[in-house]
């Protein structure tokens, strides 16, 4: 009898275990690697990211180091709306933390990312920066990370310079 017990407590705590590593499989993110301008789908919204070059700003609006711009385009793919903010995307390289974008409030131009709705099958494009030290000998990456409603764990890195 207590054979018995002994065969079942182990059998539910292997049991729980399979399940627990089935769940946590489930949730892993996977990386989607791209080079600048290849299209890329992170939950509902197909993205092609190109590297538009490095600028000082405009007078008022200045980077404490350079401003590195990149233009976005963007497709919904998805039968629902889709949002997409600039917060969704980081520029990073090997030897720098992972940078969010600056955002100009309307003196970078019209096309500067701050949220965007898209309707399915919409396209739109639109520009953001990032403040870094930039080197040109140096790989620079574009994370895009997904809104909590496009209701994936899926990102994209997308390489910028020297790929």
């Amino acid at each position: 009898m207590v054979r018995i017990g002994v065969v079942l407590v182990m059998g539910a705590i292997i049991g729980s275990m399979v399940v627990a590593m089935f769940a946590w499989m489930q949730y892993q993110p996977t990386a989607l690697e791209v080079s600048h301008g290849e299209p890329v789908v992170v939950g509902p919204v197909e993205y092609a990211v190109t590297f538009e070059g490095t600028n000082a700003g405009v007078e008022g609006f200045r980077p404490q180091e350079v401003f590195v711009k990149i233009r976005v385009n963007m497709q919904n793919v998805a039968e629902q709306d889709a949002a997409v903010s600039g917060g969704q995307f980081h520029l990073g390289s090997s030897d720098m933390v992972r940078v969010q974008p600056v955002y100009g409030n309307g003196t970078l131009g019209e096309e500067d990312m701050l949220l965007v709705d898209l309707q399915p099958g919409g396209h739109v494009t639109r520009t953001t920066q990032f403040d870094v030290p930039f080197d040109d000998d140096a790989t620079y990456y574009v994370y895009i990370r997904p809104a909590k409603e496009h209701g994936t764990t899926d990102y994209a890195v997308v390489c910028m310079t020297n790929c």
